[in-house]
């Protein structure tokens, strides 16, 4: 099946605005921590949002290769930004959980992303910028069914 011009375009938007989010994503970070690479901040973001979470789950909300995932975060507990632990109910897992530092570092850096994205929207027209929110509503929406469609199907299917 071929893309028509319209869509081809809307896919060459999509990423355009894809890459300025990465672009935004990793400044941010940069912005606000030498010491941590993307990775590992996305290990971060993701037990911050997650507490109390295995090591396992980490690794598969980043789609990640286990071993990389446990490298991430005993960096991250060498900085005193996480803390680990035995799961009592299951002694082969690690519970992972931020420490205050780790909450404050991921608070920091959503309150830059914040800013700055609330300075690339206050640069469009009242209109755009209605516009702009109202399509970036509806696209984090379709990602999220698409996610939530995808994990159903891959729990069906084993």
């Amino acid at each position: 099946m071929t893309q028509t011009w319209v869509e081809q375009e809307g896919i060459d938007a999509a990423l355009a605005v894809l890459r300025a989010m990465v672009t935004i994503a990793d400044s941010t970070v940069e912005r606000n921590t030498e010491q941590l690479t993307l990775t590992q901040f996305r290990a971060l973001r993701v037990v911050v949002d997650r507490t109390p979470v295995t090591m396992g789950r980490v690794a598969r909300e980043l789609a990640m290769n286990p071993s990389s995932v446990t490298r991430a975060c005993d960096r991250l507990v060498a900085l005193n930004l996480l803390e680990k632990a035995p799961n009592p109910l299951n002694r082969r897992e690690t519970l992972l959980a931020p420490t205050a530092p780790g909450r404050q570092l991921v608070d920091r850096v959503d309150r830059d992303r914040r800013r700055v994205l609330a300075g690339v929207l206050h640069r469009l027209d009242p209109a755009a910028r209605v516009a702009a929110i109202t399509a970036l509503k509806r696209f984090a929406g379709a990602v999220e069914a698409d996610e939530s469609d995808s994990r159903s199907l891959l729990r069906h299917a084993t």
